[in-house]
């Protein structure tokens, strides 16, 4: 074989060695990104982003607790200057609550990112074995548990796209009714607003049901994307 056969060949070769290590290989097992810290498997990620959400979530419900109980100790004050203003600061704290779940939602955000990162590397490694003789080994039913676990994060992207709109919705509200109820607390309607506040408390639990879908969804597709054993 001539100089220049051979510098082409060898180039080819560790061509192919660099498009098969940048796949998730399907014979490895789970312990491939513990042997492997700097090519953590994409899977991984998005459960660990996971757990990010459930404490968001956690902290939200716990925040939504507390804010119904200080509403009772409201409603209990003499001083309706100070019913104004704890009313208050209770609405801004949850104004800021929810703007940090928007950004555990955000389709910017760490989960969703490695949402597109795991559903990308699925389409690659169901696309190599598409690509294979029709007897390679476990080839029709790992592409069928690839093709599932790629339905899985649509489902998961839909949800999550769900949880979104549904807490600007509830910001919205947030941002509108706090200055509904101090006006309606300035003019007397102590009662009135204070029965609308709560109204503004309890509607923060449809983020946290929400969010809920989204982690069972979510566990759901990384219960799917088990890694796949020749």
């Amino acid at each position: 074989m001539k100089h220049s056969e051979r510098h082409i060949a060898s180039r080819a070769v560790w061509a192919l060695c660099a498009v098969w290590l940048a796949l998730p290989a399907p014979a490895q097992d789970s312990s491939y990104s513990s042997r492997n810290p700097n090519r953590t498997n994409p899977t991984v990620i998005l459960e660990n982003e996971m757990t990010n959400i459930r404490t968001s979530n956690a902290q939200l419900g716990a925040r939504i607790q507390t804010a119904m109980e200080k509403l009772e100790e409201v409603a209990r004050l003499t001083s309706e200057d100070e019913k104004e203003l704890q009313v208050d600061n209770l609405f801004f704290t949850l104004r800021e609550e929810v703007y940090g779940v928007l950004n555990k939602l955000d389709l910017n955000s760490d989960f969703a990112d490695a949402l597109n990162r795991a559903k990308e590397g699925t389409i690659v490694l169901k696309s190599w074995y598409e690509r294979q003789p029709p007897d390679y080994p476990n080839r029709d039913q790992s592409i069928a548990q690839l093709e599932r676990a790629i339905q899985e994060y649509d489902i998961v992207d839909e949800r999550l796209n769900q949880s979104r709109t549904l807490a600007q919705e509830k910001l919205s509200t947030i941002m509108r009714q706090h200055r509904v109820i101090l006006q309606e607390m300035k003019i007397g309607k102590v009662l009135e607003a204070i029965a609308a506040a709560r109204s503004v408390v309890e509607g923060l639990n449809d983020i946290t049901t929400a969010m809920t879908v989204v982690e069972q969804k979510t566990e759901k597709s990384l219960q799917t994307s088990v890694p796949i054993s020749n």
